[in-house]
């Protein structure tokens, strides 16, 4: 082990014909937010229910928490899960959906922990209205802290904000970083890109049941980031040329003849103009830009065409 706390390797699982998660292989850091991005039925459910142990893999292994673990293992024990649907009582308050659950744990100072589950989730213990007529955000919140009710060191979050509206989507993040403040390591999925990366340190995209990268979220922004991406026969000569006349100091050297430029101030056209006037012969300049969204559909789409 290398000091994961969750490490998976070639895990698989089949359902007769059908390979849903192909060979995955991952390691989550303690105190991380790992974010699995996948498009709907790419195997982000499954994946994840193999990680909780509420689904065993047709192959491959599982390391939890340095020990390597089997079907109904202890260790997965120390999971909270919110995957797929809460299971909420619609006709109880949210405090008699917990006491139920703290009933079955066994608690036994149980109302002193439900109260302080529904205040960090941002729920009122005392609230007598029925979970029936809670909003998406509320029924999410309370699911969280269902999930959250055996102290886990890990919590498991399967799309936690589909289907919500912007305060409900806005409620459930800000509780996410509350919870990984305290140290709690989360593993989170969507198929919204642009969200995850709100709260995500940590993303594998899951694409027809295989992980194809892994990226930490500065390598994921620097795949994004705006730049102009100059080749020139030489970048030693061209850039006291672009310093002097066009004021650019944010850039970077890729090789000999290649350098991104990261300057907003100027256009492509400026910078092709005053290279040829000093001697510069530039090869090709573009201007390369792409939202995390546009990224993770080009990335899919590749493996898509390599898949046909």
């Amino acid at each position: 082990m290398t000091g994961a706390i969750i490490e998976i390797s070639q895990l698989t699982k089949q359902f007769k014909s059908k390979e849903v998660v192909h060979k995955a292989d991952l390691k989550i850091v303690k105190g991380e937010i790992f974010g699995l991005i996948g498009q709907n039925g790419a195997g982000k459910s499954t994946l994840l229910k193999m990680i909780g142990g509420l689904m065993y893999p047709s192959s491959g292994e599982i390391h939890l928490f340095d020990h390597a673990v089997g079907e109904n293992h202890a260790y997965f024990e120390r999971m909270g899960l919110l995957i797929e649907d809460p299971g909420l009582f619609p006709h109880y308050s949210a405090y008699e959906n917990l006491d139920l659950m703290a009933i079955s744990y066994g608690l036994k100072d149980r109302s002193k922990h439900i109260n302080e589950l529904l205040k960090l989730v941002g729920l009122d213990g005392s609230n007598k209205t029925k979970v029936k007529n809670y909003s998406m955000g509320m029924k999410q919140r309370l699911g969280i802290a269902i999930a959250l009710m055996g102290s886990p060191d890990v919590l498991i979050l399967d799309e936690p904000i589909n289907g919500l509206d912007p305060q409900g989507i806005s409620e459930v993040r800000k509780l996410i970083l509350e919870l990984n403040k305290t140290g709690m390591t989360i593993i989170i999925s969507s198929h919204i890109l642009e969200e995850l990366s709100k709260v995500a340190t940590k993303y594998a995209i899951l694409h027809h049941g295989e992980i194809i990268e892994i990226n930490s979220k500065e390598e994921l922004l620097l795949k994004c980031e705006v730049r102009i991406e100059v080749e020139v026969d030489k970048a030693s000569l061209a850039i006291p040329i672009l310093e002097e006349h066009l004021n650019i100091n944010n850039y970077k050297v890729i090789s000999d003849r290649t350098l991104y430029v990261y300057d907003t101030h100027v256009e492509n056209h400026q910078i092709t103009k005053v290279l040829v006037e000093n001697g510069v012969s530039v090869q090709s300049i573009m201007k390369h830009k792409q939202s995390l969204e546009q990224y993770f559909l080009k990335r899919t789409r590749a493996e898509g065409d390599s898949h046909d």
